[in-house]
């Protein structure tokens, strides 16, 4: 599978899918945090995972937290959310409230960032399964720590070695750019084989 296997209308229509998708997640999120949330331009391309790591580490390789999440149904996946650590820990204290001090909220973190993340992947996924008339399910969410090499370790994903892979990706963030981060997905080319199968009968009924 490669780019030029996607046609322009497939591509039109999965970055409008994620961007739905996503606008759900940024609704909800926008509720718990009681404040706007502004999205990027959704990016689109098939790639060895190698790149997808390239892509998406920082120049200095700062340690990130991500939350991990599966999804499966007619297509499958993994979904992830990725937040710098600063980031992490703002989010984890507007949404528990001021009032919780540091020590608690260091035992508390890891719960509520996983807590946050199944709410805003399932809200983006849920939404793409329930417009392609496929009902996706997500895993347990995982939260894992490190450097994007280790997030994104193929072979511990089940991925195999350095496979060929779909990558949907979107930055959101909140005004004053305390809190952002980056939700990710990324499909195996067998999945995307199958998701492109459904996105073709959704296109079949649009023309």
């Amino acid at each position: 599978m490669s780019t030029t296997q996607l046609s322009e209308m497939q591509r039109d229509a999965l970055g409008e899918l994620f961007n739905i998708g996503m606008g759900n997640a940024a609704a909800a999120l926008s509720e718990m945090l009681d404040d706007e949330i502004l999205l990027s331009v959704p990016y689109l391309d098939c790639m060895h995972i190698k790149q997808a790591q390239k892509l998406l580490s920082n120049p200095d390789d700062r340690k990130l937290d991500a939350v991990e999440q599966e999804f499966e149904g007619k297509f499958s996946g993994n979904a992830f959310l990725f937040f710098g650590e600063q980031s992490s820990l703002e989010l984890v204290r507007r949404i528990l409230g001021s009032e919780v001090s540091l020590d608690i909220l260091s035992e508390l973190e890891h719960e509520a960032l996983k807590e946050v993340s199944n709410i805003i992947l399932n809200a983006c996924f849920g939404c793409i399964g329930e417009i392609l008339n496929n009902e996706l399910e997500g895993g347990i969410p995982n939260l894992r720590s490190g450097t994007i090499d280790y997030i994104m370790n193929s072979k511990n994903l089940g991925l195999g070695d350095d496979p060929l892979v779909l990558m949907l990706s979107m930055t959101f963030s909140l005004p004053n750019k305390l809190i952002s981060g980056q939700v990710s997905f990324v499909m195996t080319a067998a999945s995307m084989d199958s998701l492109l199968t459904e996105l073709n009968k959704y296109l079949a009924v649009q023309l």
